[in-house]
């Protein structure tokens, strides 16, 4: 065959030939095949420029209909980003705060170190005495007054003073004056993790995030996030209330208040207004995430990687520290992202998801942004939803599933009441791991849980009175009544005694009825 003879037939049937199932019966997986289409491509491409082939190579390559990307979609995602379960976003946000409270403490005694260093530094030199090196405030605030813009290292200091550098090397340890001066590293997980959190922008936005890029409204109330993505010409925007919390979590009390997000990031300006004045790149000044190395490193930095800020070894060892310290699962600012996209999906759809992540069509949040804790949670939901139609179906419509949510303890068998378990129930005739439809026995029952606060469900326990009352006039027989219903009727009885006058009083004025016992 000749070299004009190659063309766009010739390309369908070796495509068909990659294509067709191998010995085993299944065919090659696609990006198998697209390297063994890349392999005769880059074949092909190597001999452009060739004396000799050089032209039979463009002919193949620009004119013979070589196949361009025949395959579309072959490297994307089958299975999206792991979102971090809720009982762990808990812990690691109070870990966050926690961390943040502490810093705050520290600066604050930062503060106070500079402070008195300063004033013995200034009665020395009235005095014209060399300063007391054995006082760490003193090497401190010396270093940062003969070196403002510059992270010193020791050779420096001996150049001012050999014993300033023989007191840092032997009795403070340079970490000692670094972590007084400046921030390190791992002091900026606290503050990514909430900010990750509250914006869940995309990894390298949220790391490359700009001081002048907060917007506060006139007033101060608001505050505006911008910050760009890779791959997108469309600015990425995240608005929050300066005093909102910046994590709804029950924090513990030893961390006092919560935070709010206004403060979040008044703190994490002042933790990093000096470091932000000694970065090698003077140019990276405006970034709200900068850090130092607190032992033998050389240079302060913001996050740089060439193929993505979150892939800074930087970040990544700071990441694990924070994970190992407080005994975290391990998570990324990926699946921070994954975690609050998914969190808006299930509130508010896959519109408002596909919104706040700026993704530019619904689609792309289908795709990537469906995690498989959803999609069982879906599926649980759905048997749950089938399990309350059976038991309305066997119950002849005493149990109305209607209305019922999706959590479990409001599956139980009596209008008002809790269950703690209703696949599991104590009760005569009911079996284990199937829903329980013990209708109207809930008063009796150890699973049972009241709402003694609410006026409706203090409603649908005197309509169940009522019932009873009914059942005793001969919808059940003596012998059942005295054996099962006095007593549940009893229990009802205590039931109500317990909840407040003016709820019981709020709950007579509504009409409801309940299904009759027996």
């Amino acid at each position: 065959m000749t070299i004009e003879a190659i063309d766009e037939g010739f390309w369908t049937g070796y495509l068909r030939f990659l294509d067709a199932p191998t010995e085993s019966g299944q065919p090659l997986a696609l990006s198998s095949r697209a390297t063994l289409l890349g392999a005769v491509g880059n074949c092909i491409n190597a001999l452009e420029g060739h004396e000799t082939w050089g032209y039979a190579a463009e002919h193949l390559i620009y004119a013979s209909g070589f196949p361009r990307n025949p395959w579309p979609g072959r490297s994307k995602k089958s299975k999206p980003t792991e979102i971090i379960l809720p009982h762990y976003v808990d812990h690691i946000l109070t870990a966050c705060i926690a961390d943040v409270t502490a810093i705050n403490a520290r600066l604050d005694n930062n503060d106070l170190i500079l402070a008195s260093g300063r004033e013995i530094l200034k009665e020395a030199r009235s005095f014209c005495e060399v300063p007391n090196y054995d006082n760490l405030s003193v090497c401190a605030a010396l270093i940062l007054e003969a070196f403002p813009n510059q992270l010193a290292l020791l050779k420096d200091l001996d150049q001012i003073d050999p014993k300033l550098g023989s007191a840092v090397r032997f009795a403070h340890g340079m970490t000692a004056i670094r972590r007084t001066l400046y921030n390190c590293f791992e002091d900026l997980v606290p503050f990514v993790v909430l900010i990750g959190f509250k914006t869940i922008f995309n990894p390298d936005t949220l790391l490359s995030l700009e001081w002048g890029a907060l917007q506060p409204s006139f007033d101060g109330a608001t505050i505006i996030l911008h910050g760009s993505k890779l791959r997108s010409t469309k600015m990425q925007t995240s608005t929050h209330i300066a005093e909102e919390d910046v994590a709804k979590v029950a924090l513990p009390a030893e961390l006092g208040a919560p935070l709010g997000f206004g403060d979040l990031l008044d703190i994490l300006e002042r933790l990093t207004k000096r470091t932000r004045r000694i970065l090698v790149n003077k140019a990276d000044s405006s970034r709200l995430f900068v850090g130092a190395p607190l032992t033998s490193g050389t240079v302060a930095k913001a996050f740089r990687q060439k193929n993505g800020l979150s892939g800074d070894i930087c970040w990544k060892w700071a990441l694990e520290k924070f994970i190992s310290r407080h005994d975290l699962p391990s998570f990324t600012l990926k699946s921070i992202r994954a975690t609050g996209a998914d969190q808006t999906r299930r509130d508010f759809g896959v519109f408002a998801q596909q919104v706040r992540q700026g993704h530019a069509c619904p689609q792309t949040t289908r795709n990537f942004y469906t995690s498989d804790w959803v999609k069982k949670r879906g599926q649980d939901r759905i048997g749950e939803i089938q399990d309350l139609y059976v038991r309305a179906s066997e119950t002849l419509g005493k149990i109305d599933p209607r209305g019922i949510g999706e959590k479990g303890p409001q599956a139980a068998a009596t209008p008002g009441f809790l269950c703690l378990d209703p696949y599991d129930s104590p009760r005569v005739g009911q079996m284990k791991n199937r829903l329980c439809a013990a209708y109207g026995e809930c008063p009796s029952c150890p699973l049972a849980a009241v709402e003694l606060h609410s006026d409706q469900a203090a409603a649908r326990y005197l309509a169940l009175r009522q019932a009873l009352h009914a059942g005793q006039q001969g919808l059940v027989s003596a012998v059942q009544w005295q054996e099962k219903w006095a007593l549940i009727l009893r229990d009802l009885e205590q039931i109500l005694s317990e909840v407040p006058q003016d709820i019981l009083e709020a709950a007579k004025q509504y009409r409801l009825s309940v299904p009759a016992i027996g």
